[in-house]
């Protein structure tokens, strides 16, 4: 398969019209609107293919452009697309232009409120919604919002996190499986598939493939959800029509021997033939089994529903539609059931809110809830936001969004990626008094009581296998990275070994670990948040870095690799906190601080000569806790001068 290349431009507009109907009917909508802009470039009067392309851009979330063309439809009073200005107001509001957006709707309702059908109905709950959203934005929700970073979203589309414990975070992603180069984006280049992430100290490790039989490298899988005794996983398998519409089946596999178990396709109850069962959340009701799932089979209020399946007798049972409280004439989707709190989030683009789809939550269970409420900014937005999901800590957890600052491949409101959250409380001034008693030495204090401070890398990192003495890469990236490697040393290290010499050799990878690398992260968190202190108050610092290898390799090699070490915890500062160390390093803060950093990268000189630099034994070279404790930097040295 190949991109869409510039021997198009040289096609007919009869050729280019040809390919564009034919990918978007197979809702190829990118590529699609690429056809039409070519015809639109050499006659923009043609409304035809203007309307064409407009529909192209919104349904693939490019607002901006579909909103432009729109207009143009409109202010040529065409009326033969009477759905243009339904459109338009709808961009108008995902574009975030409340007033406009009213404006809009209420266009079009007072123009088409004889007719009956759908667009005239939800124009009507625009009106409201679109109101209540002008509201809503005074009142701003008191919580933290953080894109989770290339460790985890790509440029494709990242949705459906959801985390085990406090050590893994499983999600979907769409990758591009025949070619590294993005601007190959058809809907046959890419594939759904469940990806992992493991967490630690330093964040997320870079996301790998979910090992077992979940994944089918031929088929699109995605919206995995966990039983409370992480022993059932529930998700979707999708395929591709001819027409290109999705039908998607809910499966489950089983955790058996310290693996995922062949997938399994829940019952035709469940996926009932022809229709689209999707998203599954699993949850409890007296001690069955409860499925909570979106499907647009019959028997609903709107174009997808939310269903419960109670599991009894060996099996799921038929399916039950929760209601009008929560399900409405339009798409109501993502559902995730809260056991704790007896509450379901869900996303609905019907319900009133700023999007798009919004999250919503409802209390209750089965088929009796409470009227929902929306989540409110910023964890609503005018894109959409969905895959709402509660961590253990239930002050925070994950959703996914296609606003800006996601990664994108053609537009910044394109992909989808996924976002953690994490709700503030409410402090009384009492208690802001009662944590900055807490401090009571000073900052510089406080700093020479943490250090030396020594900061961990695995073998060759980062970037192994080169001479440059720079590198791209954040050390909390690395770390995370390199905890994702504590099965493989506890594995590698005891090696060979039995009884108590193999368990001795385990215990030793772990105390490494969970005693040295991350509590020295947490020293460094806690040296940074001081560090931006002093700086704030117009003091000049330098610290001084030293860096060290392990005996592996040559002499100039290694200085070299801890250059890049300590290149990597620079990398880190000038990241932190959106770059707020930034003006202190270059000299260009407005409270006069400065930052300075001295680098001592010392090669492998210093090595302990009890490590083994042999290659080929990797257990003592690479996995021994001996070997790890010399791959690191150290900051030694903070001195200070205090602003006159």
């Amino acid at each position: 398969m190949v991109m869409i290349s510039s021997n198009a431009f040289s096609q007919t507009a009869e050729d280019n019209l040809k390919n564009a109907d034919e990918t978007f009917a197979k809702g190829d909508f990118y590529n699609a609107s690429v056809y039409y802009k070519q015809i639109l470039d050499n006659d923009t009067s043609n409304c035809d293919i203007a309307y064409k392309y407009a529909n192209s851009c919104r349904l693939y979330n490019n607002y901006i452009d579909a909103e432009k063309w729109y207009l143009t439809i409109i202010n040529r009073n065409n009326r033969n697309y009477p759905l243009a200005a339904f459109y338009y107001a709808e961009m108008n509001k995902y574009n975030g232009k409340y007033e406009l957006a009213l404006a809009s709707f209420k266009d079009y309702y007072k123009k088409n409120k004889d007719k009956d059908d759908f667009y005239t109905q939800k124009a009507k709950q625009e009106i409201a919604s679109t109101e209540f959203a002008i509201k809503l934005m005074k009142d701003t929700v008191k919580t933290e919002i953080t894109h989770l970073g290339k460790s985890v979203n790509s440029p494709y589309s990242e949705s459906g996190a959801v985390q085990l414990g406090d050590s893994l975070l499983l999600f979907s992603s769409y990758k591009n499986v025949t070619s590294s180069d993005f601007e190959s984006f058809l809907p046959d280049a890419i594939l759904s598939q469940v990806y992992a992430s493991k967490i630690s100290v330093a964040g997320y490790s870079n996301a790998k493939l979910l090992k077992g039989a979940i994944n089918d490298p031929e088929i699109n899988t995605a919206n995995i959800a966990i039983d409370k005794k992480n022993l059932k996983a529930y998700f979707t398998r999708c395929v591709q029509c001819d027409d290109g519409a999705m039908i998607c089946a809910i499966y489950v596999s089983e955790f058996k021997n310290n693996k995922w178990q062949k997938a399994k396709k829940l019952n035709n109850k469940i996926n009932l033939e022809g229709y689209t069962s999707t998203q599954p959340s699993i949850a409890n009701d007296n001690n069955k089994d409860v499925l909570y799932f979106s499907s647009n089979r019959p028997g609903g209020f709107g174009q997808s529903d939310l269903w419960y399946s109670i599991f009894s007798n060996g099996d799921f049972q038929q399916p039950v539609n929760l209601g009008s409280a929560i399900n409405t004439p339009g798409n109501d989707i993502t559902p995730f059931y809260d056991n704790n709190a007896g509450r379901i989030y869900f996303s609905s683009d019907w319900h009133k809110g700023l999007g798009g789809y919004d999250i919503f939550k409802s209390e209750g269970s089965l088929n009796q809830w409470t009227e929902p409420t929306n989540l409110g900014y910023p964890i609503n937005t005018s894109y959409n936001d969905v895959y709402y999901t509660i961590n253990e800590d239930t002050t925070e957890g994950y959703f996914t969004s296609n606003r800006p600052g996601s990664y994108f491949i053609k537009g910044q409101t394109c992909c989808n990626d996924i976002f953690y959250y994490l709700n503030k409380p409410d402090l009384t001034k009492k208690q802001i008094k009662e944590e900055l008693k807490k401090d009571t030495l000073t900052v510089s204090q406080t700093v020479h009581l943490l250090l030396p401070i020594t900061l961990y890398f695995h073998n060759d990192e980062p970037d192994p296998a080169t001479m440059r003495t720079t590198t791209d890469k954040n050390y909390k990236q690395t770390l995370a990275d390199y905890f994702a490697m504590i099965d493989k040393y506890k594995s590698e290290y005891s090696k060979g070994l039995d009884g108590d010499d193999k368990q001795k050799a385990i215990n030793d990878i772990d105390s490494f670990f969970n005693t040295y690398v991350r509590n020295s992260f947490k020293d460094f968190e806690r040296f940074t948040e001081l560090l931006l202190k002093d700086l704030q108050k117009g003091s000049e610092i330098k610290i001084t870095v030293k860096g060290y290898a392990s005996p592996l390799n040559n002499e100039e090699y290694n200085i070299n690799l801890t250059k890049r070490r300590i290149a990597s915890l620079v990398n880190y500062l000038k990241e932190y906190n959106k770059g707020v160390f930034l003006p202190y390093l270059t000299g260009d803060s407005t409270t006069k601080g400065r930052l300075i950093i001295y680098e001592e990268p010392l090669g492998k000189s210093q090595a302990n000569k009890n490590v083994s630099d042999n290659p080929n034994d990797l257990r003592n070279s690479v996995y021994s806790r001996a070997a790890a404790m010399e791959r690191k930097i150290q900051i030694l040295y903070y001195d200070y001068t205090i602003p006159k």
